[in-house]
């Protein structure tokens, strides 16, 4: 019985009663793409326990994008957004380039709506913060964008770049990220406070897009339902129905927008130690902006 009260308190936290939208920009360096209009409509945040496939496409030892040593100790996870817009710079466009820059940076990881690929051993320490040696113990000021700021972004961190490409399905971005920063924090015994922003390490506007469409908060949100269900709800399996399949798909993306305030509906069915439930539920998506 607590198990399923358990499950039922959870499906009230994906049961958002407002579905919001929003225009929003997608932010590169690259000429003709440094600020993109897009378009969020809207999505319920339906848990998929599928495990998340990982492209292995290590960067080699003798690298000069990378130091080539060990974290002593690992405090955060680091949130960034890429900075390229253009539409090839998804997650395996990520991966060409870091295999053929000369730029002096390397991450973790690179994940866009569909994929995901690790350039570093989960143990390295990574040059993507921008605090230099600065180790989590310590605070300094950047002089570069004036700010002060904690260390650890480097030395203690494990970096993560999310993709933000012309085209790109922003609101599935955030959802693996989440499943991907969930299953790193559950790794490291680290906590929801551990999750930082690239600002944090460095003053730098970056994740740029979450930051300037106000999404951090929305964004750890996904990252708590993970948490909850990897680690209270494993042996839990869940079936989504869009019972709207003209405006939401099974996987909770809204497709479609009909300009006004509309009710869409939903069900999943529940299994748990041969036990299976449905329920049922509304959200009220909201008038187009």
């Amino acid at each position: 019985m607590e198990k399923w009260k358990k499950i039922e308190a959870f499906l009230k936290k994906i049961n958002l009663k407002e579905i919001k939208n929003q225009n929003y920009f997608l932010y590169g360096y690259e000429e003709g793409y440094e600020k993109v209009p897009s378009e969020n409509l809207g999505y319920l945040p339906f848990y998929n326990s599928s495990e998340m496939e990982i492209k292995k496409s290590f960067l080699p030892d003798d690298s000069k994008l990378k130091p080539n040593i060990k974290r002593k100790a690992t405090k955060y996870i680091t949130i960034h957004n890429t900075g390229m817009a253009h539409p090839s710079a998804t997650a395996k466009g990520l991966d060409e380039y870091i295999h053929t820059t000369t730029r002096v940076a390397s991450w973790h990881f690179s994940i866009d709506d569909k994929e995901t690929y690790q350039h570093l051993d989960l143990d390295e320490v990574g040059w993507h913060a921008g605090d230099g040696s600065h180790t989590w113990e310590e605070k300094y000021f950047n002089k570069t964008y004036n700010k002060e700021c904690i260390g650890g972004g480097n030395q203690n961190s494990v970096g993560i770049e999310s993709c933000v490409y012309q085209g790109v399905d922003f609101n599935m971005v955030l959802r693996r990220l989440a499943k991907l920063t969930a299953s790193l924090l559950i790794k490291y015994q680290l906590t929801i406070k551990d999750v930082k922003q690239h600002y944090d390490f460095s003053g730098k506007n970056c994740p740029q897009v979450i930051r300037e469409a106000n999404r951090w908060e929305e964004f750890l949100f996904l990252v708590e339902l993970e948490l909850f269900a990897q680690k209270e709800l494993e042996d839990v399996a869940f079936q989504w129905q869009s019972l709207s399949p003209e405006i939401m798909d099974d996987e909770g993306k809204v497709f479609y927008h009909p300009g006004k305030e509309t009710t869409i509906a939903y069900q999943v069915e529940v299994e748990h130690n041969k036990t299976k439930k449905t329920y049922s539920f509304t959200s009220q998506l909201l008038a187009k902006k």
